[in-house]
């Protein structure tokens, strides 16, 4: 099989950890099936699937661009989806919405007895990233910055040893609240999606919050011009993002953008650190665990099958 998923140049720990997952849960899938696409973590369920070939979907969900078209649908073989949501949009069994697969990580060897560190991360999206210097605002509000776009194991280690996770990093929720670690939600960028959000959250019985972090100013900060990237703060794995930020914006208009998102931002991440978390039902999450465990062993059991023939 070839692996269908999102790459980021720059990186984002949701969608690489694709590379690695689906040797844990399925080995040997590469080699199964070579004309098939395995469609997993992210948000992929759309018209731009490579089409012309068999597609097997374990986990994705529905919540950019359009719906696949008819025929895209007729090839796609649908193992599981993230949620009831994205069942229910492709017209599928509302049992195949169970789970988003990266909340089996905790369950694989090499992340069992992880230590808790007591950190309180502070994850934005990672298309936000480079919109605020965040190691600086975080360290004033009484966070640790932890970048998205760092290695992926490295930053799953550091999700599973936090106290609490701020995020507007969806996979930072669901790894967080798969390792048992309490997770706000929150939203900077105009393009947040909550519908995805509402769609994993479904899948547990949780009504996401979703804390805006904007203010009324944010017309005003959208119309300033943005900071230029920094190279740094895209993080590297083992430092989690927290080396040195870079100077932000030296125009006018790129420090007073600044200074408005962290006057808006900064009181608002504080009060969340001192709140407690949301947190799905412990049995819920175990009964959604085994519900796609078994999935992905059926398909394990078919792979294992074809390569004996």
């Amino acid at each position: 099989m070839r692996l269908h998923h999102f790459h980021d140049p720059e990186g984002n720990f949701g969608d690489d950890l694709n590379h690695w997952l689906w040797d844990a849960l399925l080995p040997g899938w590469r080699a199964a099936w070579p004309d098939t696409w395995l469609v997993g973590v992210g948000t992929l369920i759309n018209d731009r699937m490579p089409a012309g070939a068999p597609k097997i979907v374990m986990g994705s969900g529905v919540g950019y661009g359009e719906l696949p078209s008819p025929g895209l649908l007729a090839e796609c073989r649908f193992v599981s989806v993230r949620g009831p949501r994205s069942a229910a949009a492709l017209g599928i069994a509302p049992e195949l919405g169970i789970l988003d697969p990266a909340a089996l990580i905790p369950l694989l060897p090499d992340f069992a007895d992880i230590g808790r560190h007591g950190e309180i991360l502070f994850i934005p999206h990672h298309r936000s990233v480079h919109r605020q210097d965040w190691p600086a605002l975080c360290a004033r509000a009484g966070l640790s910055y932890l970048s998205p776009c760092g290695e992926a194991k490295a930053v799953i280690r550091r999700i599973a040893g936090a106290k609490l996770v701020v995020t507007e990093s969806m996979h930072g929720a669901i790894l967080a609240d798969a390792f048992g670690v309490p997770w706000h939600a929150v939203s900077i960028n105009a393009q947040f999606n909550g519908w995805k959000w509402a769609d994993w959250g479904e899948s547990l019985g949780v009504a996401v919050t979703i804390h805006p972090l904007a203010s009324a100013l944010e017309p005003l900060i959208r119309r300033l011009k943005p900071a230029p990237k920094r190279a740094a703060a895209s993080g590297g794995g083992g430092d989690g993002g927290r080396g040195a930020a870079g100077r932000p914006g030296t125009s006018w208009k790129g420090r007073l953008r600044l200074a408005l998102e962290r006057l808006s931002v900064e009181p608002k991440i504080r009060a969340l650190a001192a709140r407690p978390g949301q947190l799905s039902d412990r049995a819920r999450l175990a009964d959604a665990q085994t519900r796609l465990t078994a999935r992905l062993a059926g398909i394990s059991a078919e792979m294992a099958e074809n390569a004996a023939v």
